[in-house]
């Protein structure tokens, strides 16, 4: 078995800088309760699109678009992103992108999937394209 490294399989483009996590999950609560055998933090990196992203957070807001999510604080985006890769696969995420766009076109949560997309695009605006808004 051999195990290939980012040197050794060089990518097409450039990926963006990574954004540091806000939530470090099974110790950021007050009623988390650390083992002494906690060994390590680990931090996964996931190369995620825009609408990777968009699912992502749809998923951990269950569709609650009641909420104002245009005047959500940048950390509580992120938060809900990571929550989600805490319990989806980044495979299963990459699954819903290709269809949750298709919801801009349903009138009864269009609304809803912009501000979405306008939160993702607040939280990770590297290369936001201002598409959908």
């Amino acid at each position: 078995m051999s195990i290939i490294s980012r040197t050794e399989a060089p990518l097409k483009a450039a990926l963006p800088p990574a954004v540091p996590t806000s939530y470090v999950f099974g110790a950021s609560d007050a009623d988390d309760a650390l083992p002494d055998d906690v060994r390590a933090v680990v931090t996964l990196k996931v190369a995620m699109t825009r609408d990777m992203l968009a699912s992502a957070f749809d998923l951990a807001m269950r569709g609650a678009y009641d909420e104002n999510i245009d005047a959500m604080p940048l950390e509580d985006i992120r938060h809900r992103v990571e929550l989600s890769l805490h319990m989806e696969s980044p495979w299963q995420l990459m699954r819903d992108a290709e269809t949750f766009p298709e919801m801009l076109d349903d009138p009864s949560v269009g609304d809803g999937v912009r501000s979405v997309y306008r939160a993702i695009d607040r939280a990770y605006p590297h290369t936001a394209p201002k598409e959908n808004v």
